[in-house]
């Protein structure tokens, strides 16, 4: 299998037992009284009363998920389940967002697509599968890409699970009537080149980032580890995978164990961090287009103990130069 991000499956747990909240099927009488936020003020929709933001809960060791980044509502009717999704996709879209999207190929959906919406600066384009997954344990019955007012586009799946699948249609009905309700939210993303600075938690210090144009940063923390993360907004139908890493905490992991590689894989090359030499352990499978550069930085000028991972990782060659030189520029204040 090729290295690809775009394809890859979001892991992530979509159902949950836990305190049960009820509401109607029916796509005519629910009433949809609930103003809820989306991806951090980006865009609003209306649900039921009942319907609850529920963030998936993360591992001990795993900042909790960024609100920036992803949202998830939950809706319960006894043992069926009713579950929105929404992430953002670090895309730019324009005016031929459907014909963009239909030109997209799914192995396993075929689906019929429809712009939902296009009014106030958004637009949005519905995809409902010609046929639904019965096997599957979180079965999508919808799917609505959402182009805000800044151009960056972001995506809701919805998804029912298997006791709910008798009544598919309906269900599918009903949250199209739900995703009609989309208003525009206040937050823009500011794609500019720029100067960003953030505090590394618990020190004094600050990195000073340079940010080319359409490059953007999110930080996770949790207790005492820090976790920022740059990548690039890229059309929608652009492939290329751009990815900068760096945890700051006492207890770092190396990325090329979790794609299967062993350390004596990587050849070690020259670069630039904080102004200082540093020997890049470099993972370059071209048949599996995967690309990766990292390393641990020990950092006791920052904090004693602390240590620095940074990774640099891209399915193209080339774009790992330009996320090298991203990193070279980093500088820290205080």
């Amino acid at each position: 299998m090729k290295f690809s991000i775009k394809s890859a499956t979001l892991l992530f747990v979509i159902f949950f037992t836990g305190k049960q909240v009820v509401f109607s099927q029916s796509e005519d009488t629910t009433k949809l009284e609930k103003n809820i936020s989306i991806l951090h003020n980006k865009f609003f929709l209306d649900f039921p009363a009942t319907a609850v933001v529920s963030p998936r809960v993360a591992d001990i060791m795993a900042a909790d998920p960024n609100e920036n980044r992803e949202t998830r509502i939950i809706m319960d009717n006894g043992n069926i389940k009713l579950v929105f999704f929404a992430q953002e996709l670090y895309a730019l879209g324009g005016k031929t967002l459907l014909e963009d999207i239909s030109r997209e190929t799914e192995p396993d959906f075929n689906f019929h697509r429809k712009t939902l919406s296009d009014n106030d600066s958004l637009l949005t384009v519905l995809s409902t599968p010609s046929r639904f997954d019965s096997t599957a344990n979180a079965i999508l019955i919808n799917s609505l890409l959402i182009k805000s007012p800044d151009n960056t586009v972001s995506r809701i799946d919805v998804y029912i699970n298997p006791e709910a699948y008798s009544l598919k249609d309906e269900y599918a009905r009903l949250t199209e009537n739900i995703l009609k309700t989309i208003s525009k939210g206040t937050r823009r993303v500011n794609l500019d080149a720029k100067e960003e600075s953030y505090k590394i938690l618990g020190t004094d210090s600050k990195f000073l980032f340079k940010l080319p144009k359409n490059y953007f940063i999110t930080l996770d923390e949790k207790y005492d580890f820090g976790v920022f993360k740059l990548n690039k907004y890229k059309n929608l139908s652009d492939t290329t995978y751009t990815s900068i890493t760096i945890y700051t905490g006492h207890y770092p992991t190396y990325f090329h164990k979790e794609y299967g590689y062993t350390e004596d894989k990587a050849v070690k090359v020259k670069g630039l961090f904080l102004q200082n030499s540093i020997d890049w352990l470099y993972f370059r499978d071209d048949a599996q287009n995967f690309y990766l550069k990292e390393q641990f930085v020990p950092s006791d000028g920052i904090e004693k103990g602390l240590i620095l991972h940074v990774a640099l990782l891209s399915n193209k060659k080339e774009v790992t130069e330009e996320l090298a030189k991203i990193v070279e520029s980093i500088k820290i204040i205080r």
